[in-house]
């Protein structure tokens, strides 16, 4: 029997990689994403989709059923990542990565959960960032990914009455690209600061050191089949998450203003 599964995001570093681990796995894969595709697998249907826009995401649903009456799972792997500080960046960025990172996950599991049926799956990339208190300077996507990382443990708490499951990935750093462009923009950023020049030129260097740590997404591609494969999978995957950032999760909140302000100062 087919089974079919829905990705979003799925041209970007780590939907690429998770669609070619689902094919390889044998699932039929509907693939959504702002942007157009060259995916020629005839085992994916590619749907043009910006996940923030209600009619795109009516016009998608549309598609899905007419190809099947029952997804198997929704992943979601769509995301974008800025750098920005709270005071001085600006409400439009915040709120586009909010639209994104949030809604737009929100809105295509409520269009799509029609499709769902008991022992169906919802799996989202959230992050290992949503797990500890927000590091300074990077207040919009950290604040976006802990209400994310929250959504889900409120969904999967309804999903239970329905047989659904629901399950959380708080991905460590992947080589996707996203950093790297955060990267160029970095030094704008920096130079543009009223408040923080000199705090984000000590941050810009603990930046590259973690962009030399990034990790092969496949690593990502093969979890979401290994969860896809179990009747019962865990609710939460920590995958190739930060020590330095894990020990720093485990101190009083006042040692972690301390030394937040003492290393980048």
């Amino acid at each position: 029997m087919e089974k079919f599964v829905l990705l979003s995001g799925a041209n970007g570093g780590i939907g690429q990689k998770v669609l070619s681990c689902l094919l390889d796995a044998g699932y039929k894969v509907i693939s959504l994403d702002i942007s157009e595709s060259n995916i020629k697998d005839k085992s994916t249907t590619f749907i043009k989709c910006d996940v923030t826009s209600h009619h795109d995401l009516e016009k998608a649903f549309k598609i899905v059923s007419k190809i099947t009456p029952k997804l198997f799972a929704i992943i979601n792997t769509v995301g974008i990542f800025k750098m920005e500080s709270i005071i001085e960046g600006s409400e439009e960025d915040f709120r586009k990565i909010f639209d994104v990172n949030f809604f737009g996950i929100y809105s295509l599991n409520k269009v799509m959960f029609p499709l769902l049926q008991k022992d169906s799956k919802i799996i989202t990339l959230t992050s290992e960032l949503a797990k500890h208190s927000p590091q300074p300077l990077q207040a919009y996507y950290n604040l976006s990914k802990i209400t994310l990382d929250k959504y889900m443990d409120s969904l999967r708490r309804e999903c239970n009455y329905l047989g659904i499951k629901v399950i959380k990935i708080q991905s460590g750093s992947m080589k996707t690209g996203m950093l790297g462009a955060a990267n160029n923009n970095f030094e704008k950023m920096a130079n543009e600061s009223k408040h923080f020049k000199q705090p984000l030129h000590k941050l810009k260097h603990i930046m590259d050191n973690e962009l030399e740590k990034q990790n092969d997404p496949i690593i990502l591609g093969n979890t979401i089949v290994k969860i896809l494969n179990k009747k019962n999978p865990k609710i939460c995957y920590k995958v190739k998450n930060s020590l330095a950032l894990s020990f720093m999760g485990h101190l009083p909140e006042k040692w972690q203003d301390k030394i937040y302000t003492k290393v980048i100062k």
